[in-house]
């Protein structure tokens, strides 16, 4: 943290007292799935298009985390116990004046709209519906990082009370990257948009398509809001990765 960034508290409804910016640390593995443009057209605000990776073509992130970590020693200490989450984010951009692929980019700010976030415990929705307006609700979430990769799990919540995803991420053959980069997750909150940035650092292996030992099942409602394909065109993996979370910020036209 540099001097220059501003710390607050706040408590949220479970009396959890939590200290922005918020620390964190876990594992993760993902994939990145080619979905219709059409069909992510309509759960985005106005103010966002999805982010085209061809014509008529956009892309969906499938992302489960093993938090390690909820705060950082003493001072920042949340009482939050670790949980398990998984993220369904629609890479999106926000500013742009095309539809077209690339240079959807030029002038726009590409970030990550959260369209699903089931996690394991009460406090960790309260944490992210009272803090940055995340769609959250508890619901079976098991992330398992083991010697051969990544699991996830879903079932329950919005998709029904059956196995709503199954995803196995495998570990790589060669050995992640030291990456640091900061990414921009948008929600919508009382009718406005807000932009919450993440700082993400540690060793994280990006891999380009689909790769043997990788599995995903979705529940069909789930396919079918997003216009989803099962054929990955990225997949990542990191064991100990740590991020700092930030107030969100409402955003403009």
């Amino acid at each position: 943290m540099t001097s220059a960034e501003h710390r607050s508290r706040t408590r949220l409804s479970t009396g959890h007292e939590i200290t922005l910016p918020l620390e964190l640390s876990f594992a993760m593995g993902g994939v990145v799935v080619p979905a219709r443009r059409s069909r992510l057209e309509t759960i985005l605000p106005d103010i966002l298009s999805s982010l085209a990776v061809a014509p008529g073509v956009g892309c969906v992130a499938l992302v489960g985390i093993q938090y390690h970590r909820v705060g950082r020693g003493e001072r920042d200490a949340t009482g939050l116990e670790p949980y398990d989450e998984f993220a369904v984010i629609v890479p999106a951009v926000h500013g742009s004046r095309t539809n077209a692929p690339v240079a959807q980019l030029v002038g726009g700010e590409i970030g990550g709209y959260v369209h699903w976030l089931p996690v394991t415990t009460e406090p960790a929705v309260a944490l992210g519906r009272e803090l940055w307006g995340y769609p959250k609700e508890r619901a079976g979430v098991t992330v398992t990082d083991g010697p051969n990769g990544l699991r996830v799990v879903v079932t329950g919540g919005r998709y029904g009370d059956r196995e709503a995803v199954r995803l196995e991420i495998p570990r790589p053959r060669l050995g992640p990257r030291a990456r640091d980069w900061t990414m921009t997750s948008y929600t919508v909150e009382d009718g406005a948009l807000l932009g919450t940035t993440a700082r993400i650092g540690g060793k994280v292996a990006i891999g380009i398509g689909p790769s043997v030992g990788t599995h995903l099942a979705v529940a069909p409602a789930l396919a079918r809001e997003l216009g989803l394909w099962h054929r990955p065109l990225a997949r990542v993996y990191g064991s100990r990765v740590r991020a700092r979370l930030f107030a969100g910020d409402r955003m403009t036209e």
